[in-house]
């Protein structure tokens, strides 16, 4: 176990040293195969890596990423917010209420927290400004609402989980639908809160017909009904649900005539380049896990735990605690495909049902993306408002992050909200 640590010691200070977190993983699993067992020990990367992304199911990552890239990009996403705001801006604060609902259903066709924050923030945030909302409560409702995606499926970090896990992900899916409506309906409680303690004193938002409100939102509607739907009815797998989304994304963006030879290309090209990105994480992490394996780190500290004279919930808490304090310093995706090796194992050995901790672990990798220094969706929040500081943004969302906090509490004591 000992030299398990020496190797996971040797990956952090790669990773400090700002070395790519996929070749930090690969080189470290070379240089540990390498003096264990010399160049036969390495020859097992290779099998190692083909059977990483031979996986089906991997395929519906690239699949996601491309259908939220189409609806991001073609401006969709701003339709559905647009649409939103027609309901809910009659009221009071109604525009940033709406944009937390715009947050969850977007969320739920672009699977990242980024994503949601990039698309919703830029449309969002300059119209709540110019309507006199004060700056942290506009950027706070958006970065506070950005990390429902990772929460309400399709969910690439889920299907990350999944697959390193061998959970089904129909069933990691399911499991995220109603703490992300709770989560949801929190947050809006919370900015209503927030914009009548601030007295803000807004112009409502023009009514538009429900007519023209139901044009703009049925396309992203129908593709989350058909995409999940298809799912959960046994019609489709996740991947096929995935290239269904990904066609009718297409067939949205061209029947609306948002389309260029282009933008195709281009979207074509951002889409490769996330996938090739995720891709490669996941096989270093893999690789990883095979060198974890060999050194017996995992299951000797599993037993190790296990043998400990206290309570499973004392374990769990602290482990917790520590995905809490990485996401401080590292991305959601390299956390889950870094830890779950060592960490998923005690997970089973302690009884804990492995859909319901996807869940508690999602909620808990949310705060990840709004704390700094390396909460990513308070930069992309900030820079869709450059005169905003980072202060600001981070006050406007405290408050909505301990909406996430009351969630996950609910969950260890409610379990059956993930798994009924």
């Amino acid at each position: 176990m000992l030299l398990g640590f020496v190797f996971l010691g040797l990956l952090l200070l790669l990773i400090l040293l700002g070395v790519p977190v996929a070749f930090s993983l690969a080189g470290t699993t070379l240089l540990g195969l390498f003096a264990m067992g010399g160049w036969g020990a390495v020859a097992a990367m290779s099998n190692t890596a083909w059977s990483t992304t031979s996986e089906f199911v991997l395929t519906a990552i690239p699949l996601f990423i491309l259908m939220s890239e189409v609806i991001g990009a073609t401006g969709i996403g701003r339709d559905l917010f647009i649409a939103v705001e027609r309901v809910l801006g009659r009221i009071s604060g109604g525009q940033a209420v709406a944009t937390v609902v715009a947050c969850a259903i977007f969320g739920a066709v672009s699977g990242t927290a980024v994503g949601v924050a990039a698309v919703i923030g830029g449309v969002a945030i300059p119209e709540m400004l110019s309507r006199g909302y004060p700056r942290h409560i506009a950027t706070g409702s958006v970065a506070g609402g950005s990390p429902l995606g990772m929460i309400i499926p399709p969910s690439l970090p889920l299907i990350i989980y999944g697959v390193v896990t061998e959970t089904p992900i129909a069933n990691l899916f399911l499991a995220g639908i109603v703490p992300g409506l709770i989560i949801t309906v929190l947050c809006c409680i919370c900015v209503s809160f927030m914009v009548r303690r601030a007295n803000v004193r807004s112009e409502p938002v023009q009514a538009g017909s429900v007519v023209d409100s139901i044009k703009l939102s049925l396309p992203v509607v129908l593709l989350i009904i058909l995409v999940i739907g298809s799912i959960y009815l046994g019609i489709a797998t996740p991947t096929e649900a995935a290239a269904v989304g990904a066609v009718g994304a297409f067939l949205i963006a061209g029947i609306q005539r948002r389309l260029t030879w282009n933008r195709v290309i281009a979207l074509l090209y951002s889409s490769a380049r996330t996938s090739a990105m995720l891709l490669f994480v996941l096989v270093g992490a893999m690789l990883f896990g095979y060198l974890l394996g060999i050194t017996r780190m995992p299951q000797e500290l599993t037993a190790l735990v296990v043998d400990l004279d206290v309570s499973r919930w004392v374990i769990f808490t602290l482990i917790m605690l520590a995905y809490f304090v990485l996401g401080m310093f590292l991305e959601v995706t390299s956390i889950i495909l870094i830890t779950l090796p060592v960490i998923f194992p005690t997970v089973l050995a302690l009884h804990f049902d492995p859909v319901w901790f996807a869940i508690v672990l999602m909620v808990n990798m949310s705060l990840a993306v709004v704390t700094p220094p390396v909460g990513l969706c308070l930069y992309v929040v900030k820079s869709c408002a450059p005169e905003t500081s980072l202060r600001e943004v981070i006050r406007g969302t405290a408050p909505l992050m301990a909406m996430y906090i009351i969630v996950l509490i609910a969950l260890c004591f409610i379990p059956g909200l993930a798994i009924y």
